[in-house]
């Protein structure tokens, strides 16, 4: 297949860095011809290839409460999938067949532990699948599968955009956990019994196994270019700092772009 795979991996508000890198991208005039993504990249990838410039989804990130359909608190999370499919259907098609480019989006079946490819059918089903953070949204039953985030094995899948086959394949990677900031890690060390607590230091677990998890499979699956934004301390429930993560995603793809540009145009 001719042209590029775009990739967006997985990281709650840091995905919403991918934003500003399709900006940059589609202002350059280097569109993809087709999409892969893992839970928030999976729900920007579905803008993307649903037609979807990046003014619109920046105009479209401002104006949505991220916390009230993608709320990864411990808790019951019936409400905010009704809010989610709500939202989907006023801006979205129901079926992967209905966009205009082909979209891949991962998630991971529970009751197997193996990753797998949503690229047919209810694209609903498979955004909210992608999404469903462990202990946090509800798994989602398809078939004989219960389905939860892709980012569980697959936070950037690279090997998705080749299952389509394109040829060059551009991934950005905003899992990657930066260290805790030198006045947090002063006031921790000083109290001795401080600590993160419970609901934070999970979240910390899980962010530093999966970036690990994901250099491992980029080893194996290297994209050409990969894009990792500078997101600071904005953590997976930081849907409040939105601008701030989408220009670090504007800065991350601006400085690589005379490298995009020779290499796919």
């Amino acid at each position: 297949m001719k042209g590029y795979g775009l990739v967006l991996g997985g990281g709650g508000a840091r995905g919403l860095a991918h934003i500003g890198v399709w900006r940059v991208l589609e202002d350059a005039g280097l569109r993809p011809s087709v999409v892969a993504g893992t839970s928030m990249g999976g729900l920007v990838g579905a803008f993307v290839a649903a037609g979807y410039s990046g003014a619109d989804l920046e105009r479209i990130s401002a104006g949505v409460s991220w916390r009230r359909l993608l709320d990864w608190r411990p808790g019951t999370g019936l409400i905010r999938i009704s809010a989610m499919e709500d939202w989907l259907a006023g801006h979205l098609p129901r079926t992967f067949e209905e966009l205009q480019l082909p979209l891949a989006l991962t998630a991971t079946d529970l009751l197997t532990g193996r990753g797998l490819y949503l690229t047919r059918g209810d694209l609903f089903t498979a955004l909210r699948a992608t999404s469903a953070y462990p202990g946090a949204l509800d798994s989602v039953p398809v078939d004989d599968m219960l389905l939860a985030d892709g980012g569980i094995v697959n936070q950037v899948p690279v090997d998705a955009a080749l299952f389509f086959g394109v040829r060059r394949v551009v991934a950005v990677d905003v899992t990657a956990p930066d260290p805790l900031e030198l006045h947090e890690r002063r006031v921790l060390l000083w109290k001795r019994e401080a600590g993160l607590g419970p609901v934070r230091a999970l979240r910390r677990s899980v962010e530093i196994m999966q970036a690990g998890l994901t250099d491992a499979r980029l080893s194996l699956y290297r994209p050409d270019v990969l894009l990792r934004p500078v997101l600071g301390n904005i953590d997976l429930m930081n849907f409040n700092r939105t601008e701030q993560a989408i220009l670090a995603g504007k800065d991350a793809a601006t400085r690589e772009l005379p490298r995009l540009s020779a290499l796919l145009s």
